[in-house]
C-alpha cells in the first residue's frame, strides 16, 4: 500500500492499493475510498529535442496530474515529490509493502472461501509480488509468509485443474520450510496423481528432494522458473518411472531467471535477442544428467535409422556441387529439421539454434560417461557427421 498524507489537495490523502492493472511495467494504484478518481501511476515522458524517454510517478485526479516524482524506479518513491497541478504542500509518501501482502492474503482467503479460484490466484500473485518488492529473503517471517501464500495459490491452481502450476507452488512452499504446511504436501501429492502418478509411494520417492532447500534459488526464493523447469522434467517420471530405477532430475539455477523474472516467454526471447544478438535463442530445454542424454540419443537413433533420413543423407553426399563447408552447413540443417520432432517438444528452439543448444549440453556427458560416448559414436556413423560439428 501507498499512504499519502499532508497533500495540499485534501481529497488526495489516504491509502492507495495496487490493482491488477499495469502501465509502464508497474502496478496502477487506486485510492481505497475514492477508487479510480485518484490514481498513482508510472508515466513516460519524451524529450522533444532528443527523443529520449524518461519516467516518473504521478499522483493524479481524473487524469489531471497533481504531484509527481521523476525516477526510473519501478517502485513508488517515498521522496522527490514535486507539485504539478496540485496545491502546496506536496504530500508525504510512505510505501507499506507488508500491508499490501496482508491485504492480498485476506482477499485471497475470502476468494477461496467463495470458491472463486481464479480470483484467489490473482490475489495470491499480488501478495507474492508484494513480498518480492519488500526486499526480504532470508528471515523466518519472510519465509513463513511466502510459504503460506504459495500454499494458498497451489490449492487454487489445483481447483482450476492447472496441475503443473499447483505442483510448482506446492513444491516452492515446502522448499521454504515453514512448519505445519501439510496442505502444501497434500496438494503436491494430489497434483502428482492428476499428472499420472497412481502409486503414492512412487510420488513420495520422486518428491523426496522437496524441502531440502536445493530446488529454490536461495538468493531469489520467489523466482520460480527453476522450480518450473524441475517440475517439467519430473512430470514424465510419474507415468514411466519404476521405483528401483528412479533417477530424479537435478535442479538447474540460471542467472537469467533472476534478471528476467516477471517476463513471459515472448518478452524473454525479445530481451535475449536484443542484448545477445550474436547468440540465437536455443530454447529452454535442459539435458540434466547422463540418463537424459542416453534417452535423447536413443530417440535420435530412431530418426537416423529411418529410411527417410538415410535417403536424405545419401542424396546430400551424392551432390558434387558442395564444398566441405557448404556440405557441413547443409548437413546441420538436415539433422536439425529431422530431429525437430524430438527436440521441440523438449523445449529446444526450432532449427539449428535448438540443435546447437542440445549438442552443447550433451558434450558434457559424451566426455564423462562411457555409455553416452559409445552411443555418440554410433550416431556419428549413422549420420556421417561428427556430432560436435553440429553445435
Amino acid at each position: 500500500a501507498v499512504v499519502i498524507s499532508g497533500a495540499g489537495v485534501q481529497d488526495a490523502n489516504g491509502t492507495y492499493r495496487a490493482t491488477p492493472k499495469e502501465y509502464c511495467d508497474a502496478p496502477i494504484y487506486e485510492h481505497v475510498e475514492r477508487g479510480a478518481e485518484f490514481k498513482i501511476t508510472r508515466e513516460p515522458h519524451t524529450n522533444a529535442k532528443t527523443g529520449a524517454v524518461k519516467h516518473g510517478w504521478l499522483l493524479g485526479q481524473n487524469g489531471k496530474p497533481l504531484y509527481g516524482a521523476p525516477t526510473e524506479s519501478l517502485e513508488v518513491p517515498s521522496a522527490g515529490w514535486k507539485k504539478f497541478g496540485g496545491d502546496d504542500p506536496v504530500p508525504t509518501v510512505k510505501v507499506q509493502q507488508l500491508e499490501d501482502l496482508l491485504f492480498a492474503m485476506s482477499a485471497a482467503d475470502a476468494a477461496l472461501e467463495c470458491e472463486d479460484w481464479a480470483l484467489a490466484v490473482q490475489h495470491c500473485t499480488a501478495g507474492i509480488d508484494a513480498l518480492k518488492r519488500s526486499g526480504g529473503r532470508f528471515c523466518d517471517a519472510f519465509k513463513n509468509r511466502a510459504a503460506l501464500i504459495l500454499s494458498r495459490r497451489a490449492s487454487a491452481h489445483l481447483r482450476l485443474k492447472d496441475f503443473k502450476a499447483a505442483l510448482r507452488d506446492a513444491v516452492a512452499s515446502l522448499e521454504l520450510g515453514a512448519p505445519g504446511l501439510s496442505s502444501a504436501e497434500a496438494v503436491a501429492l494430489e497434483a502428482a496423481r492428476e499428472l499420472g502418478c497412481k502409486d503414492e509411494s512412487l510420488a513420495q520417492k520422486i518428491l523426496e528432494p522437496v524441502g531440502t532447500g536445493r530446488i529454490l534459488d536461495p538468493g531469489a526464493p520467489l523466482v520460480l522458473r527453476c522450480v518450473e523447469r524441475w517440475v517439467t522434467e519430473v512430470v514424465p517420471l510419474f507415468s514411466s518411472a519404476e521405483e528401483g530405477q528412479l533417477q530424479v532430475p537435478v535442479v538447474t539455477h540460471m542467472p537469467s531467471d533472476r534478471y528476467l523474472d516477471g517476463l513471459d516467454e515472448e518478452a524473454r526471447h525479445a530481451v535475449i535477442k536484443q542484448y545477445l544478438p550474436e547468440l540465437p535463442f536455443g530454447g529452454t530445454g535442459i539435458i540434466s544428467n547422463p540418463k537424459d542424454c542416453l534417452t535423447v540419443m536413443a530417440k535420435w537413433e530412431e530418426v537416423f535409422t529411418s529410411q527417410e533420413f538415410q535417403a536424405k543423407r545419401k542424396a546430400l553426399w551424392a551432390r558434387r556441387d558442395l564444398s566441405y563447408p557448404l556440405r557441413l552447413k547443409e548437413t546441420r540443417t538436415m539433422v536439425a529439421e529431422s530431429l525437430a520432432v524430438v527436440l521441440e517438444p523438449m523445449g529446444f528452439a526450432p532449427g539449428r539454434p535448438g540443435l546447437a543448444r542440445v549438442v552443447k549440453q550433451m558434450q558434457v556427458y559424451w566426455s564423462a560417461d562411457k555409455s553416452c560416448a559409445d552411443k555418440a559414436l554410433d550416431l556419428e556413423e549413422l549420420a556421417d557427421v561428427s556430432l560436435a560439428d553440429l553445435e
